[in-house]
């Protein structure tokens, strides 16, 4: 029987979130895909019912008998006896099916085992979310959802060697049967049946502030319908605290454009659950991103805020609850820059010389950019001056087309962040310069500096250099 071992990955990022009531696999389908395989039946190979019970330790057939290490080698009791009670084993081991099969282990940690499995609600509908109708390996996986037996997607990642199902990981993959193929998962899937919204609404008082903004903000619709979606979810202590914090003494006082932008700074095109986190940047719906900080694990931060909940699934995403409400950035580029002031006066200077003043303020045809902005002290180094005023003047008296042509070497199309840069040629809107990231060195000439990196304005990225690069 051949069999894949998985690299595991840390599963303790987050604290779990409390399973309500769930079981396990399997289910009452019959294929009718015609790209699928009839199944021998005169084949010796044992059904997918049948390898699960080879595991099982109360097992004639258990492989390794009396030697058998139960410690390390999964065991599928419990599933066995809900397929059993649920009369799906004879449908199981007839179908052409992919089973993501949880241990015993998996359900004994939420309370089940085999004398009280047969007695969850809707115990069928949760062995039928475990099941995919057709045969698929390991190596056909894609990060992605994948339609169950059940009607309700799981979400598969694909992470290098690690596969999760949710947020469940698959410890061991491709154990083949006569009529198709279990992954071992060290979970028991929850069936989400609430949308983002009625799952807020189901744990009020704790996120009913966050419901009422998002009602104010019109996003209601959006946020129930659409996605899926990623939400962290401030609560209503972090919301209070933040009330505390401004001039705002209510959501009322807060402008409905500042607050929709506040609500899409929480939002994020896409299920990314916890174990799919690394650190870097996330993009959300406002347009800026949220950075993500696993330093302190399994302690989780979004910019400031601390996730106290995750992984709780809607239909149509996933919510994790954060102690704080993430701030987007208010200031363009320019006006991020400007408040600085006067550290970036002569770079604000050339830009305004040269005409790009409003390109870099989001009304030109770029939404977003990507400044690698020298430093006051770096165009004096550069223009040989030690007066900022002198400096102005000898700006004011370039020539407008190379002063461009500067600037722009220093511009690069879209929100470029820290994370997402690598060694090598950076395409800028005049040309590539190279970056080595080992020592933040650009051209050997400008190097990045680490503190002041990833300055986040409403249409872009700033990186701080400490020299002017010259195309």
């Amino acid at each position: 029987m051949e069999t894949r071992h998985f690299k595991l990955v840390p599963s303790n990022l987050f604290m779990k979130l409390p399973v309500l009531i769930i079981a396990l696999l399997l289910l009452t389908f019959s294929c009718s895909n015609e790209d699928v395989d009839t199944i021998d039946i005169n084949s010796q190979e044992p059904n997918i019912v049948e390898v699960l019970d080879s595991y099982n330790r109360t097992s004639s057939n258990s492989k390794g008998s009396l030697n058998k290490d139960y410690d390390s080698e999964p065991t599928f009791e419990i599933l066995s006896v809900a397929l059993a009670k649920t009369k799906l084993a004879s449908t199981v081991s007839k179908n052409r099916l992919t089973v993501f099969a949880p241990t015993d282990k998996a359900f004994e940690a939420i309370g089940l085992n085999k004398k009280n499995i047969a007695d969850v609600p809707g115990i069928v509908d949760v062995l039928l979310y475990h099941v995919v109708g057709q045969v698929v390996y390991s190596s056909e996986l894609v990060s992605g959802p994948v339609p169950t037996v059940q009607g309700t997607d799981v979400i598969v990642n694909v992470d290098g060697d690690n596969v999760l199902v949710n947020n469940s990981i698959v410890t061991i993959a491709d154990i083949k049967a006569r009529n198709g193929v279990i992954h071992v998962i060290d979970d028991v899937l929850t069936i989400p049946s609430l949308n983002i919204v009625e799952l807020a609404l189901s744990q009020d008082p704790e996120f009913s502030i966050l419901v009422d903004a998002v009602t104010k903000a019109g996003l209601g619709d959006a946020l129930a319908t659409g996605g899926p979606f990623t939400v962290f979810a401030p609560t209503n202590q972090a919301f209070i605290d933040l009330l505390e914090a401004t001039p705002f003494a209510s959501l009322d006082d807060i402008p409905v454009d500042l607050l929709t932008q506040i609500l899409l700074y929480h939002v994020v095109d896409s299920y990314v659950f916890s174990n799919q986190l690394t650190n870097g940047f996330v993009p959300t719906l406002n347009g800026a991103a949220v950075q993500v900080n696993l330093d302190n694990a399994p302690m989780v931060y979004i910019n400031d805020s601390m996730v106290a909940l995750a992984n709780v699934q809607a239909t149509n995403g996933v919510v994790h609850a954060i102690d704080k409400v993430l701030m987007p950035p208010t200031l363009n580029l320019v006006e991020m820059a400007s408040s600085f002031a006067p550290e970036f006066s002569l770079l604000l200077e050339a830009a305004t010389t040269a005409g790009l003043a409003d390109v870099l303020s989001g009304a030109g045809p770029y939404e977003q950019l990507t400044v690698f902005a020298p430093t006051n002290a770096a165009f004096m180094e550069l223009l040989g001056e030690n007066d900022i005023e002198a400096a102005k003047a000898v700006i004011n008296g370039l020539d407008t087309t190379t002063l461009t042509n500067i600037l722009l070497y220093h511009v690069v199309e879209g929100r470029v962040y820290s994370s997402d840069l690598s060694s090598g040629a950076v395409t800028t809107l005049n040309g590539d310069f190279d970056l080595d990231l080992s020592s933040l060195k650009i051209n050997d000439s400008a190097m990045l500096i680490p503190s002041l990196l990833n300055v986040q304005a409403t249409n872009g990225v700033i990186h701080v250099i400490d020299a002017v690069l010259v195309p």
